[in-house]
């Protein structure tokens, strides 16, 4: 899967400026003419643009599908104020002899009150793409900040920029949209407005044909996992139903099915998972300076040991935080372990938390039995058997997110998420669009409850497995 940022200036309301994006021949973009079609029509691997609304992600998309001069363009364009996407609509578009689908997404992070409307609609359409998604573009427009609050302030469009890039990234990027492009492996371009580079200028077909390399070159295949297969392979055999009104029939039955067995389970699980905490405040982490602390002095920004790969620590940026002291007892799972070294060790986490080597619930851990992944002196992961798993009721807590999606913690590889089994890819990318926000302004996030996005990601994407999994379970009875 590909990560690609694009940078947009301001515009008119039907080209938004100059967005950073992923393309190769124009003269395979342009023709034919592409319709949008609902979501429920994807049949290829998905391109999926994500961003603030007005920054140009309809615009992008149609100058990728060459109808950004037509009158009725293939999606409609918003100006800087008001999103025009409500919905997530998608269209074919080929390059070569490849064929995807670009999806058009509601724009986010758009005011400090979340529309969980919108929410609702990108976690929809990440469930739809069982075909994988091959790319995801995130488009952000080209403002300069305020020193003094990091908020943008001033638009930095010009044609030099547009014509050479160098001269863009030296007159325009800050640290923050330097340390933001790094973060996606240095890929990124410009979108031209189509105003001032008309769609037959070479600016205009260099720019898009740098857009389309950075889409299908260095990284084959398609961001993947097991739950998008499945997914698909469900849709493979009921396409195997010739009858239509009896498929229509079918998927209905299994849909409603599906969820009633599980209404009464789901809304206990959900009304939990709310306020479910993570780990016990007393919990340390280690920090890049080398520095141990308890988790209850972590700040957001904070860069804290998350994984250990091939002898090399790996150091993550905290980019939202939650603690306090829950209006209930929570059961938290102490589990005793004993480190390579011989000397004892206690982590202290929610039932529900996910660690690895073993990739299970700390509930299910087993002593003697089952091993957890530690970190030892060597910056070397060792696995070792956990010695005890006791249950303890408590109402303190902390919850928080680095960027890597784990954290090391009394030397133990753990997740950052809640409820996250099967899939902590899945749950990455259900979290990439918060994950990109916060590189270019950062959350200052650190209350007694959740980010309401984050509340809202964890709950659909909780609802979403579980009734992929109770489904299962009525396919094969």
């Amino acid at each position: 899967m590909r990560v690609d940022t694009i940078v947009t200036d301001e515009g008119s309301s039907k080209a938004s400026g100059s967005e950073l994006l992923d393309t190769k021949n124009s003269d395979d973009i342009t023709k034919p003419k592409p319709s949008q079609f609902p979501l429920s029509d994807i049949n290829a691997p998905v391109i999926l643009l994500i961003g603030k609304t007005g920054a140009g992600k309809s615009t992008l998309g149609n100058l990728l599908l060459g109808t950004s001069e037509d009158e009725n363009p293939t999606f409609n364009a918003s100006d800087r104020f008001s999103s025009v996407t409500k919905k997530s609509g998608s269209a074919n578009i080929k390059f070569g002899n490849m064929t995807y689908n670009i999806v058009d997404t509601p724009g986010i992070f758009d005011t400090d009150d979340l529309n969980e409307g919108v929410l609702e609609e990108i976690a929809h359409t990440i469930q739809k793409c069982a075909h994988g998604i091959k790319a995801i573009l995130f488009v952000l427009e080209a403002k300069r900040r305020a020193k003094e609050n990091g908020q943008y302030d001033k638009s930095i469009s010009s044609r030099k920029q547009t014509e050479d890039l160098e001269y863009f990234k030296k007159s325009s990027w800050n640290e923050p949209i330097k340390a933001f492009v790094n973060s996606m492996g240095n890929r990124w371009a410009i979108s031209p407005n189509p105003e001032i580079f008309p769609p037959n200028s070479i600016v205009h077909k260099q720019r898009l044909e740098e857009l389309q390399k950075l889409i299908t070159s260095d990284i084959d295949g398609v961001y993947t996992n097991d739950l998008f297969q499945k997914i698909q392979e469900e849709r493979n055999k009921s396409a195997m139903i010739t009858n239509s009104k009896e498929k229509e029939r079918q998927e209905l039955e299994y849909i409603i099915n599906a969820l009633k067995e599980q209404i009464v389970k789901l809304q206990s699980e959900v009304d939990n998972l709310k306020s479910r905490s993570c780990f016990g405040l007393e919990t340390q982490v280690r920090l890049e300076s080398g520095r141990v602390i308890q988790m209850s002095e972590l700040q957001t920004g904070d860069r804290v040991l998350s994984n250990v790969r091939n002898g090399i620590a790996e150091y993550s940026d905290v980019y939202l935080i939650a603690l306090g002291k829950l209006d209930h007892e929570e059961e938290f799972a102490i589990v005793s372990f004993t480190r390579s070294d011989g000397s004892k060790g206690q982590l202290r986490l929610t039932v529900t938390h996910y660690v690895f080597d073993e990739n299970l619930f700390a509930k299910d851990l087993r002593p003697g039995k089952t091993k957890i992944l530690m970190s030892d002196n060597n910056n070397k992961l060792v696995p070792v058997f956990v010695d005890d798993v006791t249950i303890e009721l408590h109402d303190k807590y902390i919850s928080f997110y680095t960027r890597a999606g784990t954290v090391i913690t009394n030397d133990v590889l753990s997740s950052c998420y809640d409820q996250c089994p099967p899939s902590q890819m899945l749950m990455d990318l259900v979290f990439l669009p918060v994950r990109l926000w916060t590189y270019i302004i950062p959350s200052t996030h650190r209350e007694e409850r959740l980010h309401p996005y984050v509340q809202f990601l964890e709950t659909a994407y909780f609802l979403f497995v579980n009734t992929i999994r109770s489904g299962k379970r009525l396919i094969g009875n």
